[in-house]
């Protein structure tokens, strides 16, 4: 109380807000701003962790941060799905995905996934979820090792989200979700394109 007292006493102070927030509020602000801004813009300050989904974090706590971040892809009419590990049919992931695709579901024309192959047998599961958000959508596998990482990319836009941890880790494992730069996502799409058209 003495600080905020001392804040009001100093007129050079009027337009900013000082408020006091307990912990939930705080989070609940700066996890905003992360899915807005992206965890990167805060590089040259202080780094939150809202971006960062571990097991201390309700599972659907995840699901909301994850979805958050994926409705950044609004709009996409061609989205890149690489994961290696991607396909499953453990409930929980199955549903989240179709949360997911409900969000992108709008001006959606193709959804192609890049996979490792080792989990084809379970991919009628999920391409039966997309199906029910996106009657009408085109969906494509290509079988490749030459990804690592888990990214969603708007191919058109250049824009995307990486992730640490495929679906079906969610919550279990410590992992990170993030906005991926332009250049990136450029660079993404870019080297996929090579492996669905491998001549151009």
């Amino acid at each position: 109380m003495d600080f905020l007292k001392e804040v009001y006493k100093h007129p050079e102070f009027s337009h900013f807000l000082v408020a006091r927030f307990d912990a939930i509020n705080a989070r609940d602000y700066f996890r905003e701003y992360i899915v807005e801004n992206g965890i990167s813009s805060l590089f040259n300050f202080s780094l939150a962790c809202d971006a960062v989904m571990h097991g201390g974090i309700h599972v659907d706590e995840i699901a909301d941060i994850v979805l958050q971040f994926v409705e950044k892809l609004k709009g996409v009419r061609d989205l890149f799905i690489i994961d290696p590990y991607f396909y499953s049919d453990d409930p929980d992931c199955v549903a989240l995905f179709g949360k997911m695709m409900s969000v992108l579901s709008e001006q959606l024309c193709s959804v192609t996934f890049f996979t490792n192959g080792s989990r084809a047998s379970k991919k009628s599961t999920m391409h039966s979820v997309l199906m029910a958000v996106a009657p009408n959508v085109s969906i494509k596998d290509v079988v490749t090792d030459e990804f690592h990482d888990r990214f969603w990319v708007d191919a058109a836009n250049m824009v995307g989200i990486v992730m640490g941890t495929s679906l079906n880790g969610i919550g279990k494992k410590i992992a990170l979700i993030d906005h991926l730069s332009k250049s990136d996502a450029c660079e993404i799409a870019k080297l996929a394109r090579q492996l669905i058209n491998p001549t151009t």
